[in-house]
């Protein structure tokens, strides 16, 4: 808020520079004088004696504007027995709740009566016209103190809100933190097992290769060697092997192949 809108009335733009009340009006935060204040909301109050209502009076007891929602004591209006009530600023255009009245400063054995305080006690002064001050009357204080309560009133239902806001944004930031964790966590997950199947991969490929290379050996070994006969035949007396005529054949072709 500007230092400008600070010193004015936020309703009715007056400048006033002190007795300015700040309230929640639609969703915003302002500063109203009293006569703003009490004009704008008709309902919470006796428009005549200016009591501020905790409960509104029942109906037997009470008197409702015929063109806003003030509300009256029945006892504070002058003709209680008439139901055409209208409340002052409807009855006014130019009513207002707040007025300060001008005072002239009491005479001190100082300042005597017609001399202002620029005096300086002999008489001598430029300015013959006594200093007039504002005063609050009990009547404006009635205003004042009115004015004062309801905006104590919307603040505190304003507090309220604000509190309510903030417990609801931080449960919306405490969960969207655990959602974040959670999908950190799960994503360190994914990428873990990704590392643990990359790794896998390598370390089985040298593996395949070299049981290729142990197969291929073996095939060849095994293409290569030499068949060894099923029966060996005993030595005779004189240290020869008997060959028998059936064997003589196969045992051409072994040593043939052996040969080649």
């Amino acid at each position: 808020m500007k230092r400008d809108q600070l010193s004015e009335c936020g309703g009715c733009g007056a400048p006033e520079r002190f007795l300015l009340h700040n309230l929640r009006r639609r969703a915003s935060y302002r500063r109203f004088c009293t006569n703003c204040v009490l004009k704008n909301h008709q309902g919470l109050f006796c428009a005549i004696c200016l009591e501020v209502f905790n409960e509104p009076p029942p109906p037997h007891q009470r008197l409702i504007c015929l063109k806003c929602p003030s509300i009256s004591h029945l006892s504070c209006s002058s003709s209680p027995l008439s139901q055409s009530f209208t409340c002052p600023p409807c009855s006014n255009p130019n009513f207002s709740f707040f007025n300060l009245a001008d005072k002239k400063p009491k005479s001190t054995p100082d300042h005597p009566q017609g001399s202002t305080p620029d005096d300086d006690g002999g008489g001598n002064n430029d300015d013959k016209t006594p200093t007039k001050t504002r005063a609050i009357d009990k009547e404006a204080a009635k205003a004042l103190l009115a004015a004062a309560k309801i905006a104590a009133v919307s603040m505190t239902k304003a507090a309220a809100v604000a509190k309510v806001e903030a417990e609801r944004r931080v449960k919306e930031a405490t969960l969207a933190k655990k959602r974040a964790k959670e999908a950190l966590e799960r994503l360190a997950l994914l990428a873990r097992k990704d590392n643990d199947r990359h790794k896998s991969s390598l370390l089985s490929t040298p593996k395949s290769r070299a049981d290729a290379a142990v197969a291929a050996a073996t095939t060849a070994t095994k293409t290569n060697s030499l068949p060894l006969p099923s029966h060996i035949p005993e030595k005779g007396n004189n240290g020869s092997f008997p060959v028998s005529a059936a064997n003589v054949p196969k045992l051409q072709r072994q040593h043939s192949a052996h040969v080649c």
